[in-house]
């Protein structure tokens, strides 16, 4: 019972937790109201990005070392912190263009709070679950559950500002909602969430393979050409590999927790076979990771591949405006269109989450192919959506662009970290998916500045050939945007290669070291 309540509270925290992509629906307010060039929008949301993704390493050790409630309670209190300034500070604007610079720093701190306690609800969440069903068939859709949440948390909360919130000047209400609801959701989540005892969990995986290797209904006493039962020996294996995993333990000073492995008194040949003794003591995960190349190829693939998918999910509510200001729709209507993307990327995004997560189980267990084949897939589909995004004609191409997003960015961040845990080891998770969701920081960041500068470069060109009366009245198009995603198509190839690298990476190690 208190596991399923677990799980259930992982899954409330991400749904709430997830909403960082919501940028979209209120970022195009930071020229409105506060007066922001493109570009300083972008780097709100760049440098809101970085904290998001860089401090991963530091909550997936907290989660570890200090327990996932902590950091659940910490991220409800960062977010109320986060969403409650840019709250405040939406309500009170600049009254002059040269206090809007010192806007530019307070808002990318405030929206910072925001992405690192949306982090460290991701953490907390993810390392719980992938700790706890490290032992499970379903290790795929475990996961899978609580990141398609966290993918659809732009959806739920995009989908009430639409109903309740976009008849206002601002955002500040609005974000006000989304302070006091992160607070209150993550310090209830916090009350039921916890690590599952490692010899708990231990017992479950040794019952779950005496299970698979019992004998058949009515084949009970089969006997072995030995003349052994089967039944009772396969058990006294399990529960003796159960006990030589739990005694060989290593506590936090490097030492054996078994009195009896410490004095050597311990004889577990006598009902397992004999196995060699390691010849050195093994490195720290920090350092056999770092050395590992399938780490860097698949940290420069997410790079490659999350900067072009991020820059749509932090822009495609200043792409809607482009397009529409050639239409007929009120400014009420281009705000609930906007909305809609939003959500549709989100929702498509929940959707190829949860179905990848229990997909991808099956392309590994049945079919047995790696995961990383899907993997490249998503990355094909990416590029498609980067071509399309460097030739959008029309107002509903977004839509279609937000469903070829949601769908390429949740497919990876599903993927990924199962590969991180499949790779490293469940107990590793934390630091080591931490270390590579690095890589959506730093493309990210790089992504949305190629967006900010193309869109400001396209603005001063289209207000160059208007004349000095109209040029209150200049309005950006396509032609802002175009070029930042054939920018972005290039990088997206890149990511492509990387992944396949990672596809490939077991077989090239497994040929170098018959070489050496």
């Amino acid at each position: 019972m208190d596991s399923t309540l677990s799980y259930v509270a992982t899954c409330m925290s991400m749904l709430c937790g997830g909403t960082t992509s919501l940028f979209a629906t209120y970022g195009s307010s930071f020229g409105e109201v506060l007066g922001f060039t493109q570009y300083e929008t972008n780097m709100v949301a760049s440098l809101g990005d970085y904290a998001h993704y860089m401090s991963a390493p530091l909550f997936g050790y907290l989660t570890l070392r200090i327990g996932p409630r902590r950091v659940t309670q910490a991220a409800g209190v960062l977010m109320f912190v986060g969403y409650m300034g840019l709250s405040y500070a939406f309500d009170r604007p600049p009254t002059q263009r040269n206090q809007a610079s010192h806007y530019v720093a307070t808002m990318s701190l405030l929206f910072a709070l925001v992405g690192v306690g949306s982090k460290a609800a991701y953490m907390a969440a993810m390392a719980t679950t992938a700790s706890n069903f490290r032992h499970s068939r379903f290790a795929g859709i475990a996961l899978g559950v609580p990141l398609s949440l966290y993918g659809l948390s732009t959806f739920v909360f995009s989908s009430i500002k639409a109903h309740w919130f976009e008849r206002d000047a601002g955002p500040a209400r609005y974000l006000l909602c989304m302070a006091v609801v992160s607070l209150i959701a993550h310090v209830l989540a916090s009350g039921f969430v916890k690590l599952r005892d490692s010899a708990q969990l231990a017992v479950v995986g040794a019952k779950r393979r005496r299970a698979q290797s019992a004998p058949r209904p009515g084949a009970k006493g089969v006997k072995d050409d030995a003349g052994v039962d089967q039944s009772s020996s396969a058990e006294t294996i399990e529960m003796t590999e159960t006990r030589r995993r739990r005694m060989t333990t290593s506590d936090p000073d490097g030492e054996t927790s078994s009195p009896e492995l410490r004095r050597g008194s311990l004889d577990l040949t006598q009902s397992t076979p004999a196995r060699p003794e390691p010849t050195a003591a093994e490195p720290p995960i920090f350092q056999r990771f770092s050395r590992d190349p399938t780490a860097w190829v698949l940290l420069l693939g997410l790079i490659c591949f999350s900067g072009p998918g991020l820059a749509f999910v932090n822009n495609c509510g200043t792409m809607v405006r482009a397009m529409a200001h050639t239409t007929t729709m009120s400014e009420e209507q281009i705000g609930q269109y906007k909305d809609r993307i939003v959500a549709t990327q989100s929702f498509f995004s929940f959707a190829s989450r949860l179905s990848v997560g229990y997909f991808s189980d099956v392309w590994r267990t049945k079919l047995r192919l790696p995961r990383a084949g899907l993997l490249v897939l998503a990355a094909a589909l990416m590029i498609y959506a980067q071509h399309m995004a460097a030739q959008v004609a029309r107002l509903d191409d977004l839509r279609t662009l937000a469903v070829l997003i949601g769908v390429a960015m949740g497919s990876a961040f599903t993927l990924a970290p199962t590969i991180t845990a499949e790779t490293w080891g469940a107990h590793n998770f934390g630091i080591c998916w931490g270390i590579i969701t690095l890589g959506p920081a730093i493309g990210g960041h790089v992504c949305n500045l190629v967006f900010g500068f193309s869109w400001d470069e396209g603005l001063a060109r289209i207000a160059a050939r208007m004349s000095p009366i109209d040029s209150d009245r200049v309005h950006c198009d396509n032609t802002c945007f175009a070029p930042a995603f054939v920018t972005n198509t290039k990088i997206a190839y890149a990511g492509l290669a990387f992944f396949a690298a990672v596809l490939l990476m077991p077989r090239i190690l497994h040929m170098l070291g018959r070489k050496n």
